[in-house]
């Protein structure tokens, strides 16, 4: 019995190496295209429009009964919401979308094994993990910066001094921006951490919420106890409440979080404590991938 050898015409690659940085490049882009749900079926696309279109939506809603408040004579109607309102009236949508995207952006690479194939390459294990914590946290940006800029373009609209108006939106978009930075790094930062922990989408799901959600309804339980000392201090296991406290740092406002009110903490502690969480949560998934069997 004989052999036969057959000259496919393979050949080495000898075309230019883009290296490391291509890689991540072209990985944060995949990876912004998997959590917009752009490329993928019709169901992916519904949480990724929800999240956005209604934040949207409700920023137009305010738009509107600002023109119709301006017309009937009542420009500063201090009831109608702004800039500084904006995060309160949109907030869980940021968690429905980092809920929904954290577990489909890294579960399916656990799943069907692929991370061998991303290690194999110029991408390194840290670059992994922090090019799905960029393109999430863009995705979570989205949500919150639309918004913003739909009210400031109807405030400038709607003002009758087009140059007054221009240069007080100019004024407040240093906080638009350290707000809604700060609040999506830290809420993909803890998504992505939780969603690491394991494949099962349903499970890192359920996680997510009740990370988010759990501490929460504790830490109104016991401040609304009235126990006082060092009890206080359980507000800064809420997310929600580092998250509102931020935004409310940035503009140089009071929170809307009744317990955080009530706890007495200082507002510049919330915000430290929250850049801790986006931290701790950034290392914890590094260190995750790190430790992870391709």
């Amino acid at each position: 019995m004989t052999g036969s050898i057959y000259d496919l015409g393979y050949r080495g690659y000898d075309g230019p190496r883009l290296g490391r940085r291509h890689a991540v490049a072209t990985l944060v882009r995949h990876a912004i295209r998997s959590v917009l749900g752009l490329g993928r079926n019709t169901r992916a696309k519904v949480m990724p429009l929800i999240c956005i279109g209604l934040p949207a939506l409700i920023a137009l809603i305010i738009v509107g009964i600002r023109a119709i408040a301006a017309r009937g004579g009542f420009e500063d109607v201090p009831l109608i919401p702004g800039h500084d309102a904006m995060y309160a009236l949109i907030a869980v949508f940021p968690l429905l979308f980092v809920a929904a995207q954290a577990p489909e952006l890294l579960g399916r690479d656990q799943r069907y094994r692929v991370l061998t194939l991303y290690f194999s390459r110029a991408l390194r294990r840290t670059d992994y993990a922090l090019a799905k914590l960029a393109a999430l946290s863009l995705g979570v940006l989205a949500i919150l910066l639309i918004p913003q800029l739909i009210l400031s373009v109807g405030l400038i609209l709607l003002d009758t001094d087009i140059g007054a108006a221009l240069r007080k939106e100019a004024g407040i978009v240093p906080a638009i921006v350290g707000s809604t930075v700060v609040i999506a790094f830290v809420t993909a930062a803890l998504a992505l951490a939780i969603a690491s922990a394991t494949p099962r989408r349903a499970y890192a799901t359920a996680a997510i919420f009740g990370a988010f959600i759990i501490p929460g309804i504790v830490a109104a339980v016991v401040i609304g106890l009235g126990i006082g000392g060092t009890a206080q201090w359980i507000i800064l296991l809420d997310v929600g409440s580092l998250l509102d406290g931020v935004n409310a740092w940035f503009f140089g406002v009071l929170p809307t979080n009744q317990p955080l009110l009530e706890s007495g903490v200082s507002i510049d502690v919330l915000v430290v404590a929250a850049i801790v969480v986006g931290l701790a949560s950034t290392t914890a998934l590094v260190w995750r991938y790190l430790r992870i069997q391709a």
